[in-house]
């Protein structure tokens, strides 16, 4: 690859130590999901519930490993979800008004945004990413390698266990219908089919949303564990929630390690899609879950601040910021087969863009046509 056309180094962190960029709540656009085929519907069929789940006895996570059904990580989805989404948003809505939702500076899937964020504090973590402009508006993606998919075809077993662990907390706290409309009955009903049902990660339901940081518009998409009630029609993240899983923390190193690495991409994930609370199921080294804690988004840069080597809310918005900028000021060309790519190089502690030229584009036909429709 020839050498990067801008380069943004990362030092001194202080630089970033200012008062927060603006950051608009995010907004609902539309909202989709993928059926246990991993067929793309545009409703809220995989929408589910949060509903508690039962610690007495406490459940294991690894149960039902060996029956799981597993999506296919060796395909690339690019960002076809997302674009397929807005696509349908542009032929859904007429009004003026709501065509301009569907257009931004920025769309990217929410992971994309969240490992900008936490750069600053994960400086070991080198990410790369490829990128067009089309008109005003550029477009991101996860540069998917040979090696990356190799990686997560030859995963260890216990990796796969902690990380079949994830999804199967989920399924412990999730009913199929609002549970303020079940009967204790049927709450008792829907809680033993979860404990009962074979983890498939092919379902999935999403969000698209659209914000604001600082001056750069957003589109972004992001998956949604489940919602508190039933779906509101105005501000929906504000009841949808977040399920996360972590190791017990037995000792003050694991707490130190959980509120430096973990809560970091908690906040972020949850912070970026406007999700109030994430809620996180502690296990056992045997995969018991022995304990869940409700954490609220905004409680968490308070519960490290202060502490030594901790990670600061207004670097990670402060460096994001200025990184869209940067690619704003570097990423001149457009046409969806005209590409760059973007990378963060621990080595050289810097952000680089590079120009590709031309590459067959990670745009769906579909969606580049809904451009000019």
């Amino acid at each position: 690859m020839r050498p990067p056309i801008a380069r943004l180094g990362i030092h001194p962190l202080s630089k970033y130590r200012q008062a927060c960029p603006q950051f608009k709540e995010p907004r609902e656009i539309i909202s989709f999901s993928y059926d246990e085929t991993r067929q793309m519907r545009m409703d809220n069929h995989q929408l589910r519930y949060f509903y508690p789940p039962r610690i007495d006895p406490m459940p294991s996570l690894f149960a039902g490993f060996e029956q799981q059904i597993c999506r296919d990580s060796t395909k690339n989805e690019h960002i076809d979800g997302l674009l397929n989404a807005l696509a349908f948003a542009r032929t859904k809505n007429e009004a003026v008004e709501q065509l301009n939702d569907t257009q931004a500076d920025f769309v990217m899937y929410r992971g994309m945004l969240t490992r900008i964020f936490v750069t600053p504090f994960s400086l070991r973590d080198a990410w790369s990413m490829n990128i067009a402009r089309v008109g005003a508006t550029i477009y991101v993606e996860d540069n998917v390698t040979d090696e990356m998919i190799a990686d997560r075809a030859g995963s260890s077993e216990q990796h796969r266990r902690l990380m079949y662990s994830g999804y199967k907390f989920e399924t412990l706290c999730m009913v199929d219908e609002p549970p303020e409309t079940l009967s204790r009955e049927q709450l008792d009903e829907q809680i033993a089919k979860q404990a009962r049902e074979v983890v498939n990660t092919h379902s999935e339901y999403c969000t698209v949303f659209c914000t604001q940081l600082g001056s750069h518009s957003i589109i972004s998409g992001a998956e949604v564990d489940c919602i508190d009630r039933a779906k509101p029609h105005e501000f929906p993240n504000r009841s949808y929630r977040e399920l996360k899983t972590s190791r017990c923390l037995d000792s003050e190193k694991a707490r130190n390690s959980f509120e430096r690495f973990k809560l970091l991409k908690f906040w972020a994930q949850s912070f970026i899609a406007g999700i109030p609370v994430v809620t996180v199921g502690f296990r056992d080294d045997e995969g018991r879950l022995k304990e869940v804690q409700d954490i609220r988004t905004q409680d968490m840069p308070r519960i490290v601040r202060g502490k030594p080597r901790m990670w600061e809310a207004n670097v990670c918005m402060n460096f994001a910021n200025q990184v869209l900028q940067f690619i704003k000021d570097n990423v001149a060309d457009e046409g969806p087969d005209t590409q760059y790519r973007i990378e963060y190089s621990p080595e050289a502690a810097q952000v680089q863009i590079y120009s590709l030229g031309k590459r067959p584009s990670f745009l769906t036909a579909e969606y580049i046509k809904s451009l000019s429709n």
